[in-house]
């Protein structure tokens, strides 16, 4: 045996027809990566006989058109489907559980993406899909409780997107620099929204906050040049520096008396 298969057999690493690497716990296997030049027309649900659970270290994959991950799949890991180029949708199926840290994010030919329900969004989550430059439609499950830091920021083509009725915090610039988007869902749930949420969103031309929301972080629409509506619901009770700054179109609504204003709230 060489000193390569001694190191394969170390780390249990083996490489499919598909030219997927990967590992196997003997219960389920993990893809770790792929072999260079490889062509890659889909990821398996099953290598060895052992349903594929996990999906990690295909960032730049050679995979072109609509990519389905695998019902098996349960978890994918930071960064796992990143950087690609020729991706054009990603489907997750009802499996999945849990997406790590910028796992689809800077892919550039990435239109859509569809979420499926009972999927868990965490404050860990940041940037799962942000600088995707054509993403246009995204479908997110009800079960979403939170939108995460920098979730689809730098979306550019990104004009609508509807925020499922769970959802209580957009986070830190959730849809920073998405310049086409036009029209928001904000959910009856929503408590608070974050800094620099919808930061230089400069399509952006009405907002409909629901009753309920309580706090508008620093920042959080400033640059929104083309705003011209906003209300705000008695339920407000803060609204941070910078968080209308260079709104220069902006009719400014009442604000209810309880609400603690930063002097430099409109900039």
């Amino acid at each position: 045996m060489g000193i390569k298969d001694k190191i394969l057999n170390a780390f249990n690493i083996h490489h499919s027809s598909e030219s997927l690497k990967y590992q196997s716990d003997g219960e389920e296997i993990k893809i770790i990566g792929f072999h260079k030049n490889s062509q890659i027309t889909e990821i398996p649900s099953y290598i060895d006989g052992l349903p594929v659970g996990v999906i990690s270290g295909l960032s730049g994959i050679p995979f072109t058109g609509e990519l389905l991950v695998p019902n098996t799949v349960h978890t994918i890991c930071d960064c796992a489907l990143n950087s690609t180029k020729g991706i054009t949708k990603i489907v997750l199926q009802s499996g999945v559980r849990e997406i790590g840290w910028h796992a689809f994010s800077f892919s550039e030919a990435l239109e859509e993406i569809i979420f499926p329900e009972g999927m868990n969004f965490l404050e860990t989550n940041e940037g799962v899909a942000a600088g995707c430059p054509k993403l246009e439609k995204v479908y997110l499950p009800s079960t979403m409780m939170r939108i995460p830091t920098g979730f689809l920021s730098e979306c550019e083509r990104l004009k609508e997107i509807v925020i499922p009725d769970a959802v209580t915090e957009i986070g830190n610039i959730a849809f920073m620099y998405d310049s086409s988007l036009k029209t928001v869902r904000l959910p009856a749930c929503l408590k608070i929204i974050r800094e620099m949420a919808f930061c230089d969103c400069k399509s952006l031309e009405e907002i409909t906050l629901p009753n309920g929301v309580e706090i508008i972080e620093k920042d959080a629409f400033s640059g929104c040049e083309n705003l011209k509506k906003i209300n705000f619901p008695n339920t407000l009770k803060r609204i941070e520096k910078n968080a209308f700054w260079d709104c220069k179109k902006l009719v400014r609504p009442d604000i209810p008396t309880a609400c603690e204003v930063h002097v430099k709230a409109f900039g």
